[in-house]
Formats: structure tokens, C-alpha cells, sequence
């Protein structure tokens, strides 16, 4: 394999890597919640009685917010969240790669990097109710986004002997975003003082002896975080969730054997900082401790993957030539990944078991006769799963391109880039290698290739312009009802709590989106049951409390006087005229649909609706 790879190919490909993986769809998922904090910043009280924003807001721990907050009054919502993401996923991306280089050379630098861009980045809980949720280098703006690509800027230097350089790095990053950039301040520690395994032993016993010290969330808030926030907890997770950091950590204690000095200090180093989060994670479920459920330090998960794909990349690199020992422990290894979330797990803790007690003094073991049968029979069915599961997503793809290709068909183009996710993913890697290496044979051919995939990795990269982000994350949006509703009144907008964020821009009473902050704050979560409730009795479908009546039934005006009962609440946002009562109307661009605003003063000194009532629309 070649010892050196022509930079600019190289980063022309990395980078179509990127955009084919981190495309842009605008203000989404938990990027909603930064761009109306910033908001917020410029006029709190227009925001003080929403559910979010209340009592406080995972801002109050940020100084991102400020910066984000300035830049919207700028530029709007929607260019400062994409001014602001791409400079933090370039400092992400630059940073990855000086991580790299102190590991990797040649070819493998440019194939361990598009690995870390290219595989799935998910971490953490991700099944049932928890889907999708997070990932590392997420392709939305939060203050995540720079909290990351600070702490990978902080280790970097700190393997480079920088200690002051990695310090503010680091520093930075706790001031984003404190529970990201946790693992990273843990690592620093680790990295430059070398505890030894008494002395980690006595600061797990202190911190335990800490954690049932520490107050605990009361039966009442606990409840509601486990329905609300379950994968803060680690009895919430799936075995498969479970598991999956061990991968990580058994390639990074295998990758600890018989290498250099360096290496070895920065992997351990990693490793030890991922168990820690873990163990702190799990002393937090036994004790419910609050502070160790709200620093959420399981969260280092997203570094320790990053890293083991990098010491992964570097093994392969240095040892796959060196003995048939070394590629059937490379081998385990590479199925111990691609098998993650199932076996990977044990079967990473076990190489690395052996890679530590079989590589004595560097030279490798001599092989059993067995091992290429039994070895090969195990690896053939460790990785039966992902194969079933490439060939499925194979098929899929098959299929579209099929219904695509028919003239008669209806089906939209869609993004082609949502294919290379899951296993598919590993083709861009093995694209980028074979378009490397082609270049030192036929460099004008790979270079036009090159290109040819930038320039439909950059056409595709941007996807916010639909009508949606047009609209509401516009500098100056239109604003429904004019000055019908004023600047400072709480709103509820029914099932659809964006509208009133982002076009009125003020405070909205409540869905259950706004209570994500239920585990950082007590008075949050009582309050986010009371108004969910109430929500539920009205009829609403953005609440996930149980109903008395049928969800999405026709409001009537009993129901409204109900709603209206709460002080905080000063108008009422619905999709249909209730009980033909004259109303203000607004026809929303987005879905041609009119919507109708109600005052609750007009209906707070109505008499109180009966039980019998109440029943009476229960049945309906």
C-alpha cells in the first residue's frame, strides 16, 4: 500500500466524505430549542411564562447561548445557525485531524478520518422511544456542536505536550456546553497525572461514598424524568446500548499493546475516561443522585467512539503485516465494531484480554493449528447479522432505484445520501481508499473522479429550503394575527408550538417537547405535568399524558373555558372555529389551513364547567 497519499485529492475526497454525511436540513431536532433561546436572550420577557423557559433553561449553564443570541439579532434564526454550525463542524473536522495525524501517516490517516466522518455517530440510547437520538458531529447547531469540536481541539494538544493550549481549549468547551466537554476535562486529568490502579481505586470508593452524600431526585421528580427523559438512565437502556461501549473500550485497550509509549498513555487514557463516565452513570441510578443523573456523564461515549476508530485504523496500519497472530486479532477486533450493539462488546473485552497476556515484550503468539477453523467459523457468525443486514439495506436501495427509474412511478427523488448510512456507510471509506490509491496510477482520472464527487456531495449538502425553514426561520418572519396577540402574552398554539416561537416569537404555554428540561429542574417537571394535563383534557395531541377524552376531538367552548382557567395562558390558538363563536382567523401559508384566536380573558369569568359536563365529553 502506498506510504504517502498527494494531500489536496485527499482532502478533496474527505471533505465529499463529509458533505455526503453531515447534509444540512436546517433549525431541526434539538437545534429547535437553541434557536429560540437565542430568541429568548433578546426579549426574556416575551418568553417568561413558557413551560421551556420558566424555570430556568439548559442555557443558564452556557455562555454559547450569548454568542448565538447576538448573531440571530444579525442575521436571523436561520443564517446564524448555519454560519455558526459550519465553522464549528470545520474546527470539528481540523481538529479530528490533528488527533490523527499523531497516530496515522499515508494512506490510513485519510481512511481512519473517513471513518469517523462516514460510520454511523449515533451514541448512547437509541432504541424504542430514545430513536435517533444522539450523535457526535450532529448536523444541526446546538451548543454540543462546539463544545465537541473544543474538547477534540483540547486533546490534540494535550497529545502534543500542550498542556496551556489544551487547558483553554477544554476550558472553552465547559463553557458551551459543561456535560460534553466533561469527558474531555476527565481525559486531561488522566492523561497528565497517571494514576495508578490504587489510586483509581480510592477515588472510585470516594466517589461513591460522594454519590449517596449527594441529594437525590424525590420519588415524585424521578417518575417524571423516567417518563419523560428515560435515557439519562442507565436501567432505562437496552442491553445493546449497554454493551456497545465495551466495544470501544476493548479496542482501545488492545490497541494499548505492544505499541509506543505515546499511544499507549493516550489510549488508556481514553479508556479510563469513558469507564469513568460509566461508573459515575451507574452510581447516579443507584443513589439518584441529582447532580450525577443532570451531568448525564455516559456522555463520554461520543469521545471514546471517535477515538477507537482512529486506534483501530492505527492498529490496522502497524500490525496487519506483522503476523498471522495480528490480523486474526485484527480481524476479531474489526468484527467486534461492525458488531457493536449485539456482540461486539464481549468480544472486544476478550481480544483485548488476549492481545494484553499474548504479545509479551511485542512478539507475537504462535497459532494453534485449530484457530483458522474455529476462528473463522466464530467471525462468520459474529458477523452474520451485518451481513443480513447490508444485504436487506441492499435490496432496499435496489428497489428504490427501480421505482425511480420507471417513468410511471410517483415516488420523489429523496436524498441518495440516506442510503450510505447503517452498513452501507463503509462504502465511503473504501471509495475514498480506492480513489487514493488510483491516483498513483492514473492521477488525472482520480482527480476528475474526485472532483466529479465533491461537486455532487456539495450539491446535495444543503436541504433547508423548504417552505418550513423559509418561513420560520426567516430574519423578519410574518407575524399571524398582527398585533391581535401582544408582544408579552403566553400563547398556546395548538399542537404546534414552533408557530408560536418562531413567527410570534414569544412564550408558548406547552406541548411535551418543552418539557425536555424536566431533569434539570424540579419545578419544571411539576409544572409540565399540570399543563400537559391540562392540555390532555382539552384534546390536544402535543401532550403524551392520557387523555379524559378522545385525543384530537373537536375543542368546544366548555373545553376552552377550562384551558382558559389558567392565568398564565392568554390566548388560545386552534384549527377550527369552536362552536361557531366569532373569532380572529389566520390562513397559514404553509398548509393553506386557517387558524382562530381566542382570548381567554373572555372566557376566564365563565361559570366553572360540571363533572357532568366533563363526562359528557369524555364520551363523546
Amino acid at each position: 500500500m502506498p506510504s504517502s497519499v498527494a494531500r489536496l485529492p485527499a482532502i478533496l475526497a474527505l471533505a465529499a466524505v463529509w458533505l455526503l454525511t453531515h447534509r444540512y436540513f436546517g433549525i431541526h431536532h434539538d437545534g429547535l430549542f437553541y434557536a429560540a433561546q437565542a430568541l429568548a436572550h433578546a426579549d426574556p420577557s416575551a418568553f417568561r411564562h413558557d413551560l421551556f423557559f420558566a424555570f430556568g433553561s439548559q442555557d443558564d449553564y452556557s455562555l454559547f447561548g450569548r454568542i448565538h443570541a447576538w448573531l440571530t439579532g444579525l442575521l436571523g434564526p436561520g443564517r446564524a445557525a448555519l454560519l455558526l454550525l459550519v465553522t464549528a463542524h470545520l474546527v470539528w473536522a481540523l481538529a479530528a485531524y490533528a488527533i490523527a495525524r499523531q497516530w496515522l501517516s499515508g494512506l490510513f490517516l485519510w481512511i481512519g478520518l473517513a471513518l469517523v466522518f462516514a460510520l454511523p455517530r449515533d451514541y448512547g440510547a437509541q432504541g424504542g422511544l430514545h430513536q435517533g437520538l444522539f450523535h457526535y458531529a450532529e448536523n444541526f447547531l446546538t451548543a454540543r456542536s462546539w463544545a465537541e469540536a473544543l474538547v477534540l481541539a483540547g486533546i490534540a494538544a494535550s497529545l502534543r505536550g500542550h498542556r496551556w493550549t489544551a487547558l483553554a481549549a477544554l476550558a472553552a468547551g465547559f463553557l458551551c456546553h459543561p456535560i460534553i466537554a466533561l469527558p474531555g476535562v476527565v481525559f486531561f486529568v488522566v492523561f497528565h497525572a497517571q494514576p495508578g490502579a490504587r489510586q483509581v481505586a480510592l477515588l472510585a470508593l470516594a466517589a461513591a461514598a460522594a454519590a449517596f452524600a449527594l441529594p437525590g431526585m424525590d420519588a415524585d421528580w424521578l417518575a417524571i424524568v423516567r417518563h419523560r427523559a428515560p435515557f439519562v438512565l442507565l436501567d432505562s437502556w437496552e442491553w445493546g446500548e449497554l454493551v456497545e461501549p465495551f466495544t470501544w473500550i476493548g479496542i482501545l485497550l488492545a490497541a494499548a499493546t505492544a505499541t509506543a509509549l505515546p499511544i499507549r498513555r493516550a489510549c488508556l487514557s481514553l479508556a479510563l475516561t469513558v469507564a469513568t463516565g460509566f461508573y459515575l452513570a451507574l452510581l447516579g441510578v443507584a443513589t439518584h443522585a441529582t447532580l450525577l443523573i443532570q451531568a448525564q456523564p455516559w456522555r463520554s461515549l461520543w469521545l471514546i467512539k471517535v477515538a477507537a476508530l482512529l486506534a483501530l485504523t492505527e492498529m490496522i496500519a502497524r500490525r496487519w503485516h506483522r503476523s498471522a497472530a495480528d490480523r486474526w486479532l485484527l480481524a476479531g477486533l474489526i468484527a467486534a465494531a461492525m458488531t457493536a450493539n449485539t456482540l461486539g462488546g464481549p468480544v472486544a473485552l476478550l481480544l483485548a484480554g488476549m492481545a494484553r497476556f499474548g504479545w509479551r515484550n511485542g512478539a507475537p503468539p504462535g497459532l494453534p493449528r485449530w484457530l483458522p477453523l474455529v476462528g473463522g467459523t466464530t467471525l462468520a457468525l459474529v458477523l452474520l447479522e451485518s451481513a443480513l443486514a447490508l444485504l436487506q439495506q441492499l435490496a432496499y436501495l435496489a428497489e428504490r432505484l427501480q421505482e425511480w427509474a420507471n417513468p410511471a412511478s410517483h415516488m420523489p427523488p429523496g436524498d441518495p445520501a440516506a442510503f450510505l448510512q447503517g452498513p452501507l456507510a463503509i462504502l465511503l471509506p473504501v471509495g475514498l481508499a480506492l480513489l487514493l490509491r488510483a491516483h498513483f496510477r492514473y492521477p488525472k482520472a482520480a482527480v476528475l473522479a474526485t472532483l466529479l464527487c465533491l461537486a455532487v456531495s456539495a450539491a446535495g449538502w444543503y436541504r433547508a429550503n423548504d417552505m418550513l425553514q423559509t418561513t420560520l426561520y426567516s430574519a423578519v418572519p410574518q407575524r399571524p394575527f398582527g398585533e391581535l396577540i401582544a408582544r408579552n402574552d403566553t400563547v398556546y398554539w395548538q399542537n404546534n408550538f414552533l408557530y408560536t416561537w418562531f413567527l410570534l416569537r414569544q412564550g408558548n404555554y406547552a406541548s411535551k417537547q418543552q418539557s425536555v428540561g424536566v431533569v434539570f429542574s424540579r419545578a419544571t417537571a411539576m409544572e409540565s405535568t399540570r399543563r400537559l394535563a391540562r392540555l390532555a383534557a382539552f384534546g390536544s395531541t402535543d401532550t403524551d399524558l392520557p387523555a379524559g377524552k378522545k385525543a384530537g376531538h373537536p375543542a368546544t367552548r366548555a373545553d376552552l373555558v377550562e384551558l382558559c382557567a389558567d392565568r398564565v395562558l392568554d390566548k388560545v390558538v386552534v384549527n377550527h372555529r369552536i362552536e361557531d363563536m366569532e373569532a380572529p382567523q389566520w390562513l397559514d401559508p404553509l398548509s393553506a389551513a386557517h387558524w382562530f384566536l381566542y382570548r381567554c380573558a373572555d372566557f376566564r369569568d365563565a361559570p366553572a364547567v360540571s363533572n357532568a359536563v366533563r363526562a359528557s365529553h369524555a364520551d363523546a
